[in-house]
């Protein structure tokens, strides 16, 4: 079975549409971050912003356990309560966050009209920190999360989001990521969901606690829950994105991580990102064994499909790499970890 995977799409929808509608597969997976902002012009997206941010001041200073859009609310409902300023905003708050469920929706609608039109091979998505739940979106009948589906014998199960608030997305909004692993017992609904479901193939968003999750400056951002899961079960391949900057792909154990990297453009803690990048991978079976065998990374310029590299993977997961591009890979530096 081969696989188009995909992740960070960042709103580029268009060159979304030109991946799907010029390549071939026998299915696409599309972890996370469909949409990047909630509005169609940058002014009312930084007027939210700056809304969004006053509101996160003040339950910070005031130590109040409420969302922002829940003190605008409360707001509306006892203004005589509230100083002026921040009485002022709550109407304001509503109406923009009401905008950008429609907007985000609308985009989702897009998403799932390309897919109609230029594919008839199933498709499996989840959402990034950047969506809302799938499920309350025109691209309900493809959402993994918190889903499995099988095929050809295949085991695929999804759980996206990420444990973070992202600026410009209205947070009622974000898909929840239920994890708290600094108490016991610890909480990780996605480490119990994938645990129970013990696909060959997890779906995430959010990486996977010291896999391909390392950003500059900080260090590993990954899940301790998800982590536990993989050491205790082994999946042979886990897809995931959100850490734009740690891609490739890499073995531990049984188990291979693959992160192509944003295909959408972004901003990063290093820059702008371009993007661009996708990978195609085939799994196969032997003696009811399934098996990552190849693994083929590219990047879209233009409009050419440019093969980078290609990793070839024998039933006994030794693993070689082919350059296929210089200039390319010479971008990148690296992909098989």
């Amino acid at each position: 079975m081969e696989i188009l995977y995909l992740t960070d799409i960042h709103d580029d929808l268009k060159n979304l549409r030109y991946v799907i509608q010029t390549t071939d597969a026998d299915a696409y997976i599309i972890s996370g971050d469909l949409i990047y902002k909630a509005f169609f012009t940058e002014d009312k997206l930084y007027h939210f912003l700056e809304v969004q941010e006053d509101f996160y001041a003040y339950i910070k200073r005031n130590a109040l356990d409420q969302a922002p859009y829940e003190l605008a609310m409360d707001i509306l409902e006892s203004p005589h309560r509230y100083p002026g300023k921040i009485r002022s905003e709550a109407a304001e708050y509503r109406m923009l966050f009401q905008q950008a469920a429609v907007n985000m929706k609308e985009k989702y609608a897009t998403i799932r009209d390309l897919i109609q039109r230029y594919t008839n091979r199933p498709v499996m998505m989840i959402p990034g920190n950047y969506d809302m739940d799938l499920q309350y979106t025109a691209l309900y009948d493809l959402d993994m999360h918190k889903n499995t589906k099988v095929i050809d014998g295949i085991r695929f199960s999804g759980y996206g989001g990420a444990p973070i608030i992202t600026p410009g997305i209205p947070e009622m909004l974000s898909v929840a990521y239920y994890e708290d692993m600094q108490h016991r017992p610890s909480i990780s609904e996605p480490r119990d969901f994938l645990i129970r479901e013990n696909p060959h193939v997890a779906i995430l968003h959010n990486p996977a606690y010291g896999t391909l999750d390392k950003l500059p400056r900080y260090g590993h951002c990954g899940s301790l829950g998800v982590r536990e899961y993989i050491d205790e079960k082994s999946p042979v391949l886990v897809l995931s994105g959100h850490v734009h900057e740690d891609y490739g792909l890499l073995r531990i154990g049984e188990t291979f991580f693959l992160n192509p990297s944003n295909f959408g453009a972004t901003e990063s803690l290093t820059g702008i990102e371009d993007g661009g990048t996708y990978c195609k991978f085939e799994l196969k079976k032997k003696n009811e064994k399934v098996y990552l065998s190849k693994v083929i990374w590219y990047r879209l310029v233009g409009r050419d499909h440019i093969a980078i590299a290609e990793v070839h993977i024998d039933f006994n997961l030794r693993a070689s790499q082919e350059i296929l591009n210089e200039i390319e890979f010479a971008k990148f530096e690296r992909f098989l970890r």
